[in-house]
């Protein structure tokens, strides 16, 4: 019996396997899947053929330039030496029609003769949240779903169990997960009990039976368990939110509906957020540089969804998503645009939406497309709900019409809670945040750290959550940070309470609407609230009370 390393004389081999979405299982559909530019390149052979009487399709070949690789050029240049190489390798993929399929297998470089929109997205992901033994999970990648947009990869060679990756359930994508298979029924353990490893993201990487019979055997059990089994209870979570690649066919149908709501009087919710690399700009940016289905940008003051919508919807529908792509918005630091404080961020990147397809529930951040599943949404809204209820211990006062920036309404909702103080606009800098970190807006009598953010909508605001939390950390980890919040306070107060040697217990977020909505769960856009949701374990893991407050207008 082999592990799984190649041996051509084992049992089962080691192999990559897809299966295939849009095919039927027939030599001629089978074909379809293969991409064009390899399937007609005199440098790989394609066969029809069966597995077991299963139709099948072969192909195999070489990959690339068999005159020299690219590198010998600068390789002759540092050495002087002529190095004759060509930059080829190996390809081969078996395509076969088995029940629960098609699928695919794939030796080499042969998934890049797959046609990427034939591939089942997440289907190796569905495989192994059903198979895989949550104590002995190896290796996680998972999608931060904040402003950030940030990846983080984990690896234990031994195994450890998934809660040892300190994994938040609501709030982030895996997008791959490996560890040590469970007790299935395949070829590679069926006459000795053995345990191997998996990996797995939209394929999955598994041994497979090299012999007609026992490979049909092994899709079969691979076909049950991905299809009628239930995900191992500490997997579950990964179900219930995952990106969407943009192979994926529901993404096109998606981006129609974007680009429908563009159109006036479209009832989808659309709104502009803050990118990322944009958030440590937001306070010193006065205009905009916008530059979107133009060959000229236009400077604007005031940045809301209205100043794409108008230059957008003109367009035809199917030029729209294009138009923002290619276009951009830049954050400047004057009112008339000329000194530039971010990069130029593609448009679309700006842009916060969500929509129903197919009774799915999908939303866009950051330039990517998300699925949510109904159980994330019902713990999502009810945990929320709960929030929102809570008294505020600290009432915000309403913003009223002649407070024009935040700057403004901070300093009066400061003057107008006995023993606050307004920081906004104060960085403090450490070691840990050469950069600066806004330990908060106000200051509350009690050492509440209240943040406020008014919004053109609800959708901007998971930037606003985020920061939250990352004041809090700072302030309860780092003792320079904490001092340095003493100074601040010093600077505006000579007698308020705070004190460095005690670390922050409340967190409030002060939330007004422009255009005198009233900010609530109902409201908040999707990838907001999973915002939200992330600070609020974060902050209560901490013993770190947190409230949101409405701010009327």
């Amino acid at each position: 019996m082999s592990n799984g390393t190649g041996n051509s004389s084992a049992a089962a081999r080691r192999s990559t396997l897809y299966r295939l979405i849009d095919t039927q299982p027939s030599a001629a559909d089978l074909k379809d899947a293969l991409v064009e530019y390899y399937a007609e390149n005199d440098n790989f052979t394609v066969e029809v053929t069966d597995i077991d009487k299963v139709a099948a399709v072969a192909i195999w070949g070489v990959v690339g330039k068999k005159d020299q690789a690219d590198w010998c050029a600068t390789f002759k240049s540092l050495t002087g030496v002529n190095a004759k190489v060509a930059n080829i390798a190996s390809a081969g993929a078996i395509l076969i029609g088995a029940p629960g399929g098609p699928y695919a297998i794939t030796y080499g470089m042969g998934h890049l003769l797959i046609d990427p929109a034939k591939i089942d997205p997440g289907f190796g992901l569905a495989f192994s949240i059903r198979s895989i033994e949550p104590e002995k999970i190896r290796q996680i990648t998972r999608n931060i779903l904040d402003s950030r947009a940030r990846v983080d990869r984990s690896t234990v060679p031994g195994g450890q169990p998934i809660r040892g990756f300190g994994i938040e359930h609501y709030g982030e994508v895996v997008s791959r997960l490996s560890g040590t298979l469970g007790s299935i029924s395949m070829t590679f353990n069926r006459s000795t009990p053995k345990r191997v490893s998996i990996a797995a993201a939209d394929s999955l990487k598994i041994p497979l039976g090299v012999k007609p019979a026992d490979l049909l055997s092994d899709l079969a059990e691979i076909t049950r368990i991905t299809q009628k089994s239930s995900p191992v209870p500490e997997l579950g979570f990964i179900d219930q939110i995952r990106g969407l690649k943009s192979t994926n066919r529901i993404v096109a149908q998606l981006e129609d509906k974007l680009s429908n709501a563009f159109t006036s009087g479209s009832s989808e919710p659309l709104a502009l957020t803050l990118p990322a690399e944009c958030e440590e700009y937001e306070h010193s940016a006065h205009s905009y540089r916008v530059k979107v289905a133009s060959d000229r940008f236009e400077v604007v003051d005031d940045l809301d969804i209205s100043t794409v919508l108008d230059k957008v919807s003109p367009l035809p529908i199917s030029d729209r998503i294009d138009a923002l792509r290619a276009g951009y918005i830049q954050m400047c630091s004057d009112t008339d645009g000329r000194e530039k404080v971010s990069r130029q961020v593609r448009a679309h990147k700006w842009l916060a939406f969500e929509a129903s397809l197919n009774s799915g529930h999908y939303f866009y951040h950051q330039g990517k497309w998300f699925e949510v599943g109904d159980k994330y949404l019902e713990f999502l809204r009810a945990r929320l709900d709960e929030v929102f209820s809570r008294t505020a211990s600290i009432p915000l006062p309403k913003w009223e019409s002649g407070w024009a920036e935040e700057e403004d309404y901070n300093r009066e909702a400061a003057s107008l809670i006995p023993g606050a103080v307004c920081l906004d606009r104060k960085k403090i800098h450490t070691r840990q945040h050469p950069y600066g970190i806004e330990a908060c807006d106000i200051i509350g009598p009690n050492n509440e750290l209240i943040h406020v953010k008014r919004a053109s909508s609800s959708g901007p605001l998971s930037h606003l959550f985020a920061q939250g939390w990352i004041s809090i950390e700072a302030l309860r980890t780092d003792r320079e940070a904490r001092e340095k919040l003493l100074k601040r306070v010093r600077e505006r107060s000579a007698t308020h309470a705070y004190d460095p040697s005690v670390k922050p217990k409340k967190l409030i977020y002060g939330i007004a609407i422009k255009k005198d909505a009233t900010v609530s769960r109902q409201n908040l856009f999707t990838f907001s609230q999973v915002a939200l949701m992330r600070a609020i374990n974060a902050l209560e893991n901490a013993d770190v009370d947190v409230e949101v407050i409405p701010i009327p207008q």
